[in-house]
């Protein structure tokens, strides 16, 4: 499907403006992965853009992008909340259930080992304990537990794609895992405020104007006990 994508990345987006939503009609993740596209590899086109409107078309492009054998990361931005994804041009929210039945749909071709989930309060444990359990593929599951800034949580997606193109340019040769270890590493250094939960802040967990957006990096734990850990939190 692509003539290259040496990011690995596949951005599936949908519009983010809508009745009651303060948001501005052209707002996109699109520019932050063009520019780390250009800075890292010297051109905008080293990975797939889709944008989406309603659940069908999401099922579509993510089997179109799974089976695709260069993509190992899809990054899906959209509202979100701890029940689901929410599409600019759908009623019903995508849950865990329709998001794990998506991506199984790849089928046994696909490459995909990555979900990152740039949504509001849907990346819980118990999010990637589900798509962890459901798809062996799958190497690691991020998103956010609580509501996340456009603009903060922006900042926050650069400096993990940042640092997961930094390490890939390294070391291409990477497994999956190893790259989002360094990745985890390095978030936990330089953006622990933004990072942290609410509560991880000092702050009430109620509290929707506190810092904290509570990113997760999940993976499964190593061992004979089996179940999952986040990268950011845990120890392996």
């Amino acid at each position: 499907m692509t003539e290259t994508t040496r990011t690995g990345i596949a951005v599936i987006e949908s519009k983010w403006n809508g009745e009651g939503i303060v948001m501005r009609k052209n707002a996109s993740v699109k520019p932050m992965f063009d520019m780390l596209c250009d800075l890292h590899f010297g051109n905008m086109h080293e990975y797939v853009y889709e944008m989406v409107a309603t659940a069908p078309a999401l099922s579509d492009a993510i089997k179109r992008m799974a089976w695709d054998k260069d993509i190992s990361t899809i990054y899906i931005a959209c509202h979100g909340n701890e029940e689901g994804l929410h599409l600019h041009g759908w009623d019903e929210v995508v849950d865990r259930k329709k998001l794990s039945k998506m991506l199984l749909e790849g089928g046994s071709r696909s490459s995909l080992s990555g979900v990152y989930l740039g949504a509001c309060e849907f990346g819980t444990r118990k999010l990637a304990e589900h798509l962890l359990a459901n798809d062996k593929r799958l190497r690691w599951v991020a998103g956010y537990q609580h509501s996340a800034d456009f603009i903060d949580g922006t900042a926050l997606d650069v400096m993990f794609f940042n640092s997961w193109f930094t390490h890939l340019d390294g070391a291409s040769d990477t497994r999956a895992r190893e790259i989002v270890e360094l990745v985890a590493d390095d978030l936990k250094n330089k953006c622990k405020g933004l990072i942290s939960t609410r509560e991880e802040n000092g702050y009430d967990a109620d509290d929707e104007d506190a810092p904290g957006m509570g990113l997760s990096i999940f993976v499964r734990a190593r061992g004979p006990k089996g179940g999952i850990v986040d990268l950011l939190r845990d120890e392996d």
